[in-house]
């Protein structure tokens, strides 16, 4: 891969993760990650449902954007067809001989996986179908989740500059 086209990478990645942060931010400033046992009470808000939901789904559109960036410039191979989302997801958890290793581990696929199912949801029903648990359960996950997207994410571009 020429370098020019490695900055560029490297660069919308780091772009996409600053988004993620912004997100992060938002549920941070609402006290929607703490865990506390008010969480069920602030997610009775159809409301505040809604802006849940949304924050979920641009997460995902953004980590997809990431894979995306990926799957074009340094895989030269993205997927096609309906499942294309899960296809580009298991593509970024599996080294490509001679090219790189995983873009991400298998455990933050599974967790990623969690909020690729919740972004075709949010998509499809209206917001006044959203459930409460569903929304708690990704809450609690995405710390976590976050944490280590942000370094198998640090760990791809580390092993990339060293190509």
């Amino acid at each position: 891969m020429k370098d020019s086209t490695l900055s560029v990478v490297i660069s919308r990645l780091e772009a996409e993760s600053k988004n993620i942060d912004r997100l992060r931010e938002t549920l941070e400033k609402r006290d929607l990650l703490d865990n506390d046992k008010n969480l069920n009470i602030k997610l009775s808000d159809d409301f505040t449902l809604r802006a849940v939901g949304s924050i979920f789904h641009d997460f995902y559109t953004s980590v997809e954007n990431m894979f995306k960036i990926v799957g074009r410039y340094v895989d030269k191979s993205m997927p096609e067809g309906p499942d294309w989302h899960l296809e580009l997801l298991q593509q970024m958890a599996t080294p490509i001989i001679n090219l790189r290793g995983p873009v991400i581990s298998l455990e933050t696929k599974e967790l990623l996986n969690e909020f690729r199912g919740f972004r075709h949801v949010f998509r499809n029903v209206y917001g006044f179908n959203l459930i409460g648990q569903r929304l708690e359960g990704l809450l609690k996950i995405f710390p976590t989740t976050l944490g280590k997207l942000k370094n198998d994410i640090r760990c791809f571009i580390n092993e990339m500059n060293e190509l």
